[in-house]
């Protein structure tokens, strides 16, 4: 049995550029953050507990309540939930995602896990809104961890239990993100890249991700990808 761990934000979920907007709108309104012009990855971790509580450590000089995290993390669902309520699913899911992790789940080869460097609230609440079933699916979140390695490896540990604490022949992820591919080299897991968008293509290609869909039409190519992928050479 083999495992693929899937991220969500541009990678099964066209969530660009809602996500910072969004999030953003979160941490402002709840928090009382000051937005300023920071890049993600200035942030030691890029996921939502980790930008969170550094941003906020940077301008109040200490560390946020767990009772204002959480209803950070509650509004910011609520934020998602309203955007993707108008929205049909085939304009949210990344193309051939749904029914890609439909074949991938009743492939007795494979085994289908999500780690997202987001909130699991608004995580499943995009997955829901691009129609993906994920109930089902092990999943590691910005909940579990800040650090991505980890919640990557918390991720395939829920996988590895719901096989029978079996271990994985291979354990693959697919991605889009800078975070992504120095968290894939740093722990040397391969990477499939995901570029929904030219440029993406470009940087992955540039960052030694050996093999890059622009979709999961080709179902084909999606499973040669993940059998042949190697660890990025950054």
């Amino acid at each position: 049995m083999k495992l693929v761990i899937f991220d969500i934000d541009g990678t099964l979920v066209r969530s660009d550029p809602h996500e910072d907007r969004l999030f953003w709108q979160a941490l402002v309104e709840v928090l009382g953050v000051i937005r300023q012009p920071f890049e993600w990855t200035d942030f030691q971790h890029v996921t939502d507990s980790g930008i969170t509580q550094e941003l906020y450590r940077r301008q109040f000089d200490r560390d946020p309540s767990q009772s204002a995290l959480a209803a950070t993390e509650r509004y910011f669902e609520s934020l998602w939930q309203t955007f993707l309520a108008g929205l049909p699913f085939d304009e949210v899911e990344v193309p051939g995602a749904r029914d890609m992790l439909r074949h991938l789940e009743a492939d007795p080869d494979w085994m289908v896990a999500v780690a997202t460097g987001g909130w699991g609230s608004s995580a499943r609440a995009k997955l829901a809104g691009a129609d993906i079933a994920h109930e089902a699916l092990a999943l590691g979140c910005a909940n579990d961890a800040m650090a991505r390695e980890d919640i990557m490896a918390i991720a395939q540990v829920r996988a590895k239990t719901a096989n029978g604490n079996k271990d994985f022949e291979r354990v693959v992820y697919v991605g889009d993100g800078n975070w992504d591919v120095k968290t894939c080299a740093k722990i040397a897991m391969p990477l499939v890249g995901m570029a929904v968008e030219p440029a993406i293509q470009t940087r992955l290609a540039s960052q030694g991700v050996t093999h890059i869909l622009n979709d999961y039409r080709d179902r084909g190519a999606v499973l040669e990808a993940l059998d042949a992928a190697g660890v990025p050479s950054l």
